[in-house]
């Protein structure tokens, strides 16, 4: 049933709101920033709702709705790995703001209607593992040993939203996969 929501999910998402692929891995940028969201196998779907050009991912909400509730996290990667479905809602920071935990929760709630929506209609009946990603922007010029993984820990306040909630500082390249993993309780390589 993994692969199936990859599929659901790629059906009902526009394709303009796909990240950009390139190999294995799904493309986070923002300006000059590009992080690279590797994943084992081609079974997955990363998209965006958070266009600039865009005032709301949704084009039912007005040009000024209430505070928060148009903001969105700034990928959703749908990942099926060891016949498990894994969602991993990301949001990318530049300095220490605080509203990353509205950015992820309201990605996390998008993600929980369209499951409901799928359910509803008898599409898909799982339930995957919700995975929080907080991406503090690399360095301009990181140095070799900065692009895996390795160093990324657990956020102590864990989001009460997700099954696991993980912060990386200076990577450019996060294997999707040693996250859900060690979301399963086994360790990071």
């Amino acid at each position: 049933m993994s692969r199936k929501l990859i599929e659901l999910f790629q059906r009902s998402i526009n394709s303009d709101s796909c990240l950009q692929r390139e190999g294995r891995s799904w493309l986070l940028q923002d300006n000059n920033c590009k992080i690279s969201l590797r994943v084992s196998n081609r079974n997955s779907l990363g998209f965006s709702l958070d266009h600039k050009s865009q005032p709301s991912p949704f084009p039912f909400f007005s040009s000024k709705p209430p505070s928060g509730i148009a903001t969105m996290c700034d990928a959703i990667v749908a990942l099926s790995y060891k016949n498990k479905a894994y969602i991993f809602v990301i949001e990318q920071k530049t300095n220490n703001q605080d509203s990353y935990k509205k950015q992820l929760a309201n990605g996390k709630y998008f993600c929980d209607w369209l499951l409901m929506l799928l359910k509803e209609h008898k599409h898909y009946s799982d339930t995957p593992i919700f995975i929080g990603l907080l991406c503090w922007r690399p360095r301009e010029k990181s140095p070799d040993k900065g692009t895996t993984t390795h160093g990324i820990s657990k956020d102590k306040k864990q989001h009460s939203l997700f099954n696991m909630l993980y912060e990386t500082s200076n990577q450019e390249e996060i294997y999707l996969q040693e996250l859900a993993d060690d979301a399963n309780g086994q360790s990071l390589v």
